[in-house]
């Protein structure tokens, strides 16, 4: 089926990104790149993203996947599964469900919005607020500038405040909820992922739609969950280059390059699928247990190997390329974090011997 979406893919002019990934949902479907939002596995999720960006439009529409599978699939899992921070409400397990069969058959697109202006990266720093009502009902405030997937999405999950729990809650809000504005953003690169802002005011929601109690417990696991699917999309962005520059014949020393950035695709992609294992095995695996892996530091090394070739110009021939230090993981909070746990063993190296 993987053919069949590579064709779907090529049917769009190139300049052409606003339907594209819209469009392709249902070949994206009978691909199987939907699956793991429902019972399907990482392996087998990231065994076919790594192809992606082979096809024409193929970052743009892998960075739409990535979001999907990782942020909103997970939340619903969570809701669906009524696992422990997730709603216990039997209404709100319905409507999970019913929005993840839609997702899986392609039939509709989710939107997370954690991001607002100014907030740094840091959930404290949010401004959006949610409070409970006397009536059961659920008050809720936001402006979220930065949704994935959102321009085209029927419906928004939405992390709020809740001050006086002190607790961040995930909150579903309808496409079509009165008052609600939406904006569509554009990007410079990966555009076929239609991204946008909202905005709501003094909306006030159904408690079955208070889906996550506290996100805090969440986001750390979700945001690398998103950039072991970017470090997958990366390694398959490298392969595609490589493969189009080794037509023809080649120099010894671009052979030799060639050959670098290969392996340090495939050495990459091979940490990724021990994670997409552990994920499959066992769903209280975090990601953080073996994190940082190594991909802040391959892309580095790539990018610099590519600014290496004579007479290529990446940026140029592959802007799409770019997303991946746009969104480079070493800028995140929980890199920083993670590091400086990590770091704490370097220096035991060799002296715990048995």
């Amino acid at each position: 089926m993987m053919k069949e979406l590579r064709e779907k893919l090529s049917s769009f002019p190139p300049g052409e990104f606003r339907s594209v990934y819209r469009s392709s949902l249902p070949d994206i479907a009978k691909a199987g790149l939907l699956n793991a939002l429902k019972d399907g596995g990482f392996r087998k999720f990231h065994e076919k993203l790594i192809l992606i960006p082979s096809f024409p439009h193929g970052i743009g529409v892998g960075v739409g996947l990535m979001a999907q599978t990782n942020v909103a699939g997970k939340i619903l899992k969570l809701v669906i599964g009524s696992e422990e921070g997730a709603s216990i409400k039997e209404e709100a397990r319905q409507l999970a469900l019913e929005l993840q069969d839609r997702l899986v058959n392609g039939l509709g697109i989710l939107g997370l919005g954690v991001s607002e202006p100014g907030w740094m990266g840091k959930l404290t720093n949010l401004k959006s607020t949610a409070k409970v009502l006397p009536s059961g009902e659920i008050e809720i405030n936001f402006h979220k500038g930065f949704v994935t997937n959102g321009a085209d999405a029927e419906g928004y999950l939405v992390v709020a405040k809740e001050e006086e729990q002190n607790r961040f809650g995930v909150f579903y809000i309808p496409r079509d909820f009165p008052g609600l504005k939406m904006e569509e953003v554009y990007l410079d690169v990966a555009r076929e992922a239609t991204h946008c802002k909202i905005t709501g005011e003094n909306f006030k929601l159904p408690s079955s739609y208070h889906f996550i109690k506290d996100y805090s417990k969440l986001g750390a696991d979700i945001h690398l969950s998103e950039m072991l699917s970017a470090a997958v999309l990366f390694c398959g962005a490298i392969r595609k280059i490589v493969s189009d520059l080794s037509q023809g014949s080649e120099s010894r020393e671009r052979f030799a390059i060639l050959g670098k950035l290969w392996d340090l695709s495939g050495l990459l992609y091979g940490k990724c699928l021990e994670i997409s294992d552990k994920k499959d095995k066992d769903p209280n695996y975090k990601i953080e247990e073996d994190h940082p892996y190594g991909y802040e530091a391959i892309l580095d090394e790539c990018i610099s190997i590519l600014e290496s070739i004579p007479n290529f110009d990446y940026k140029k021939e592959y802007p799409d390329l770019g997303l991946f230090c746009t969104i480079h993981p070493a800028r995140s909070p929980v890199y920083i974090k993670n590091r400086l746990k990590q770091s704490k063993s370097w220096r035991k190296f060799g002296k715990e011997t048995m």
